[in-house]
């Protein structure tokens, strides 16, 4: 199956939405120093640094702060790099994805899956680095591209 990019419907926007709402509420639990700020890159970093020390447990609710902190940094994507959400479907499904620049690179990423993939390492202070490493990579294709 070749795959398919499609804009999100209502429901889909709306759940953006109530993502990023909620990461910033996770950021002012997790992160106080940067509780009534935007949201920021670098406060998600912090605030899941901190929710990582704190040991989480309960399956649902791990979801659903990979959730939050996906969709913010997706969004940080989307505002800075110029991509857009989109459902991105293919053999084997189908998943929330930011895409950009079709016909000229072709950027997609799938932001929460990226943040579970660091979940289950553990890892922490990754989405400031990711993004500026994605913005250089992306600036470079199009460069490429605008050459040829």
């Amino acid at each position: 199956m070749k795959q398919k990019i499609d804009d999100l419907n209502e429901s889909e926007s709306a759940w953006v939405t109530t993502q990023l709402r909620d990461a910033s509420q996770f950021v002012e639990a997790f992160s106080p120093i940067d509780a009534h700020q935007p949201l920021t890159l670098a406060a998600l970093d912090r605030a899941f640094a901190a929710w990582i020390a704190s040991l989480p447990s309960d399956a649902e609710l791990i979801n659903a702060i990979i959730n939050h902190v996906g969709v913010g940094f997706g969004q940080a994507l989307v505002d800075g790099i110029g991509l857009r959400w989109v459902i991105a479907t293919d053999e084997w499904g189908s998943e929330l994805a930011v895409y950009g620049f079709p016909g000229q690179g072709d950027v997609l990423i799938y932001p929460t899956n990226f943040v579970a993939k660091r979940w289950e390492r553990r890892e922490a202070d990754f989405l400031v680095n990711a993004y500026e490493q994605i913005a250089r990579d992306v600036r470079s294709v199009f460069r490429e591209w605008q050459r040829s």
